[in-house]
């Protein structure tokens, strides 16, 4: 590992100065509404004191101090970085590290920043937010707000009384009560997570009126990020599941004060205010950051090709947090393997992609989290058993079963799917008769997840299947078939 100092290696200073020109914009934002970082381009900002600083890049990038003091809080989202000074100013920039200022508002409490979206809670409790440019106008969303949550179409609050309340689409929507007895709320992509007061956590998929799934107890911090979900235990333990809500927590270090995540990325803040920060998901390496009083990490949005499935079809669908590096990666030899098993057409497209959102999270490295069986999931399609391992070899003409790790590998995760697909079944069967509970016969979840988890790939598979459908569905929704019979 290699340890950064605090502020000791700065590249570069925005000088007092730049800020209080960018102050001064006040009513004449940029026009461009706010952006992806360039590919690699991740963030990590650090609130040292009162000081914000941030780095760009790689985990050894050099910090950048963006504001020089009296910052409360900070938020940093796609290209856009926001601080809320300790007079409750809100400030925020879009743009290089190095862009101007811009004042959003005044007696703000907290805020939050997701894509487009800014928004702010009151002093008075009062929540607004703003969607475009940074010189778009305020909408009045509810006052009685205690907590307020964003993503790029949805806003979640949680009122004063403990109850959280979401509302998705454009920002006139209408709210939907989801849970009494909050005390935190997150969101992220389809997913929405409360935190009680007992320190129980459940979460939901797919839309507002789902069940919940329990997840875990003794909870004091918790955040969710694409098919991640990651806790900090009332013992100070880290901990992250990836993959179905029904995954296994995987410990990730001791002495943890708050967890983040964001596209492939895990930090931890401990105890002792220092942050570290891992690359590549749940099995990284960590690379201490920082001592900071408050972190967030920020990703940048890859860009990946295909003819049949892309990265900015995952985003469309499914939202940013699933549009991560180790998705682009495997990207390409998803295509090529969808080609090979004839998973061209809409319906088909559809139901892969819903079930690989469940199986790994469209990760191709996805190995059954928790587990230490020899032949435990892995792969875009979660091969198991020694069986399966040992068939896929013959077909493929690879020893799975003498090197099992080979199954989450790049070269050979999408020949599994397509080996699955095709040969182990024909899933393509039932996707074309729109018989999605059939796919989920096919791909053998537990039976102790149904109902939910065959409601919630079918909701998956109808967003898919309208998007490949130019915007509605083939066949009336009545036709399409969700449970496993």
């Amino acid at each position: 590992m290699r340890k950064k100092s605090t502020l000791g290696r700065l590249a570069a200073t925005v000088l007092a100065a730049g800020l209080l020109a960018g102050l001064a914009s006040v009513g004449t934002a940029p026009a461009a509404l706010a952006g992806d970082l360039p590919a690699g381009a991740h963030r990590i900002g650090a609130l040292v004191g009162d000081k914000l600083i941030v780095k760009e890049g790689t985990l050894y990038a050099q910090w950048v101090e963006e504001y020089g003091g009296n910052v409360a809080k900070f938020e940093i989202a796609g290209n856009r970085i926001g601080v809320l000074l300790k007079d409750g100013t809100l400030i925020v920039k879009e743009g290089d590290l190095y862009a101007s200022w811009v004042v959003e508002a005044t007696g703000v409490k907290d805020f939050r920043l997701a894509g487009n979206r800014i928004g702010i809670l009151r002093n008075d409790s009062s929540v607004a937010v703003k969607d475009g440019n940074l010189s778009a106008g305020w909408v009045e969303q509810i006052s009685g707000v205690k907590d307020l949550e964003l993503t790029p179409n949805r806003v979640g609050v949680v009122l004063n009384d403990g109850t959280a309340t979401v509302k998705e689409g454009d920002l006139y929507a209408g709210w939907v009560n989801q849970m009494g007895g909050v005390a935190d709320l997150d969101l992220s992509a389809d997913r929405i997570g409360v935190l009680r007061g007992d320190g129980s956590l459940a979460v939901k998929e797919s839309n507002l009126y789902g069940a919940w799934v329990e997840e875990t107890h003794d909870v004091t911090q918790f955040k969710l990020a694409g098919s991640m979900i990651g806790v900090v235990f009332t013992n100070g333990t880290a901990s992250v599941k990836e993959g179905n809500l029904y995954a296994p927590w995987i410990n990730q270090l001791g002495g943890a004060k708050s967890i983040q995540i964001s596209g492939d990325r895990i930090g931890v803040q401990r105890t002792d205010n220092s942050v570290t920060v891992k690359d590549g998901g749940v099995y990284g390496s960590w690379v201490e950051q920082a001592y900071a009083d408050q972190f967030r990490l920020a990703n940048a949005i890859p860009t990946g090709g295909g003819g049949l499935v892309n990265v900015g079809d995952l985003r469309n669908i499914y939202g940013d947090a699933y549009a991560t590096d180790i998705v682009a990666a495997g990207i390409g030899s998803l295509n090529d393997e969808m080609n090979a098993a004839g998973i061209t057409s809409p319906t088909r497209k559809a139901a892969l992609l819903a079930t690989l959102k469940h199986e790994s999270g469209f990760r191709y490295n996805a190995g059954e989290a928790g587990q230490s069986a020899t032949y435990r999931g892995r792969g875009y399609i979660q091969l198991t058993t020694e069986g399966n391992y040992r068939a896929a070899g013959n077909a493929l003409g690879h020893d799975f079963v003498s090197h099992p790790e080979d199954a989450a590998k790049l070269e050979w995760s999408a020949k599994i799917m397509r080996w699955y697909w095709t040969q182990a079944r024909n899933i393509n069967y039932s996707a074309d008769r729109y018989d999605m509970g059939g796919v989920g016969r096919d791909i053998g979840y537990s039976y102790d997840l149904d109902p939910q988890e065959s409601l919630n790939r079918c909701d998956d598979y109808k967003a898919a299947l309208r998007y490949f459908n130019g915007g509605s569905l083939p066949v009336p929704d009545s036709q399409i078939k969700c449970l496993r019979r």
